[in-house]
Formats: structure tokens, C-alpha cells, sequence
């Protein structure tokens, strides 16, 4: 895990790449409901991969879109900041492994 969390702390500084903790703190959240990835295309429909236990299902239905798109929202904004969950990234690092990880 410690190889984990380095590579995650090595996206810091790349403006394409936003990594986020929520932490176990906020308690009950929109991403309960089961994983799910958002597509944007330039010129086509967005298009919504969920997935369950058992099965993943794609979907351009905008309705679907539209829910993801909002539990998406709702998941960031009760995230840390990415200066925060660098942080922490940084302090679980030194607690576990002693480690100390610089910017």
C-alpha cells in the first residue's frame, strides 16, 4: 500500500488529474449506491457505466446521466480538498511506514 499512496501523491502536480479522499468520517454518501463511471465525448452523448456486484451496464440514457452526473457532484463536494487529501495521504504514509513524503 505504500507504493500506492506515493504513486497517488505523484499526481499532485498534474492539472488532468484530481485525487480526492472521502474520508470514512462522511459517513452516509452518494457513492453507496454502487460504483459508476461518467464519459464525456466532444460531439456525442455522455455516456454512464454502472456497477454492481455482478454486473456493470452501460447507458446514454439521460435520465441515468443526469442522476450520476449529480451523485458525482455530491461525492466531491463532501470529499477533502486536494490539499487536504494530500495531507492525509502524507499523514497515513508516516503513521504506517514512517515515512515522510514531501510536495
Amino acid at each position: 500500500m505504500q507504493e500506492q499512496l506515493a504513486h497517488l501523491l505523484s499526481f499532485e502536480s498534474n492539472p488532468r488529474i484530481n485525487v480526492q479522499v472521502l474520508p470514512f468520517s462522511a459517513g452516509v454518501h452518494a457513492g453507496l449506491q454502487g460504483a459508476f463511471d461518467i464519459y464525456r465525448f466532444a460531439g456525442d452523448a455522455p455516456v454512464v457505466y454502472t456497477e454492481g456486484y455482478n454486473s456493470g451496464h452501460p447507458t446514454a440514457n439521460p435520465d441515468t446521466v443526469q442522476d450520476c452526473s449529480l451523485r458525482y457532484d455530491h461525492l466531491q463536494a463532501a470529499a477533502l480538498s486536494l490539499r487536504d487529501s494530500a495531507a492525509l495521504i502524507r499523514r497515513v504514509m508516516e503513521d504506517r511506514y514512517g515515512e515522510q513524503h514531501l510536495a
